[in-house]
């Protein structure tokens, strides 16, 4: 009767740990539906001529300088292609190209804010969800490399988010390994990115083998041995009837 009992238990053990790091492996293997489409990269070598190629989500950011206050700004642009600037009004960025929007801007702000120039640039919003240092959705053109929209969130918290992160548009994602992405030092425009897309990264911290087993495993040890005790003791009293 003891060798049985040992060997039950011995068996009940291992079965448990089994199980346990079958679920736990199982839990972090899931992942949501992927998406076939792959994102549209232009073909032009216009880098120029597609910085002012607005796509929905875009905005335009005007920088003064020397001065830091008005109109320096991010400023959206709507769906019809105008955008609404303060002191001029709605202006189409379909109807003009850069130089003639950028001239039209500096008619307006140059007598006002004196010894100053005025650049415009077009710029996408990209959104970092999850364990980044600061998360947000960050306004960067389209120039600009993927290394560099992520350095505006400081990086990842945990030591292997790099590893981890997804990349999504329209709540599906987008079959692309991220890690290479940030190899690239192609401009994100190249690399298919558009205004509204997301990265995501695991905000969990990363378990050690003694969490696991703490968090996941004793606990269903200590169920399975107090369920087998049960049934052993329920067994033992219904043979002494």
């Amino acid at each position: 009767m003891k060798k049985q009992l040992i060997l039950l238990f011995m068996l009940l053990f291992f079965n448990l740990a089994f199980s346990a790091e079958t679920m736990d492996t199982t839990a972090n293997n899931v992942t949501p539906t992927v998406t076939s489409a792959v994102a549209s990269v232009d073909s032009s070598n216009d880098t120029a001529a597609y910085e002012w190629n607005f796509l929905p989500g875009d905005a335009i950011r005007i920088t003064v300088t020397p001065d830091t206050g008005f109109p320096n700004g991010v400023y959206p642009v709507e769906a019809d292609g105008f955008v609404d600037l303060p002191m001029i009004g709605p202006l189409s960025v379909k109807t003009m190209n850069r130089t003639e929007f950028e001239q039209k801007v500096k008619e307006a702000y140059i007598p006002i804010l004196r010894f100053s120039s005025v650049q415009v640039r077009r710029v996408m919003s990209i959104g970092f969800q999850g364990g980044f240092r600061r998360p947000g959705v960050f306004w960067v053109t389209p120039g600009s490399t993927l290394w560099y929209a992520l350095s505006l969130t400081g990086g990842t918290e945990r030591e292997d988010g790099l590893k981890k992160i997804k990349w999504e548009r329209n709540g599906k994602r987008i079959e692309q390994k991220v890690p290479e992405l940030l190899k690239d030092p192609q401009p994100i425009y190249k690399l298919g990115l558009r205004s509204g897309d997301i990265f995501r990264v695991i905000k969990r911290q990363k378990k050690t083998g003694w969490d696991v087993f703490r968090q996941d495993v004793l606990p269903l040890i200590s169920f399975g041995l107090s369920s087998a005790i049960t049934a052993i003791t329920l067994y033992e009293w219904s043979q002494k009837r």
